[in-house]
């Protein structure tokens, strides 16, 4: 019998580099959300600031210029809060992609370390089975070399 060789080894450690390099990913692209979420909650906050700024105090005359000097500010600042939720969004997207590959990478990976020790325990019942019928002849040999003795 040849000896025993794991043909799923170097599969299997194609797919523990392959969950290595996705864990890699994954962890960068969560940081990427919290960096996009981080900026949002930052203009978020400078636009709440904007609006407190902007309101006028009683008594305080109504200044036109000033106002649409800020329509202006505050539009620039709702095309910039879109455009950092798209981005947020998409990054979003990317993690759950990711999340999903390395999901399924694991998955394919237990899926061969089961193959992988079904095939040994097979080839250890192989094994027992060749010893056993190798036992069995010695037996039988040195039973039947018993009985010519006594001839």
């Amino acid at each position: 019998m040849k000896p025993f060789r794991f043909k799923l080894q170097t599969p299997l450690d194609l797919k523990l580099r392959q969950e290595d390099v996705l864990r890699g990913e994954l962890q960068r692209q969560q940081e990427m959300v919290r960096q996009k979420e981080a900026e949002l909650a930052a203009l978020r906050d400078s636009m709440a600031a904007a609006m407190d700024n902007i309101r006028p105090c009683p008594g305080a005359p109504f200044n036109v210029e000033e106002r649409l000097l800020f329509n202006q500010y505050w539009l620039r600042l709702k095309e910039l809060e879109a455009r950092q939720e798209r981005e947020r969004q998409q990054e979003q997207t990317k993690l759950a992609e990711i999340r999903q590959r390395l999901l399924e990478t694991m998955r394919d990976r237990k899926v061969m370390e089961r193959l992988k020790e079904k095939h040994l325990a097979d080839y250890k019942r192989t094994l027992l089975r060749e010893e056993q019928k190798l036992l069995d002849e010695m037996a039988l040999n040195r039973f039947s070399g018993n009985d010519e003795y006594k001839e």
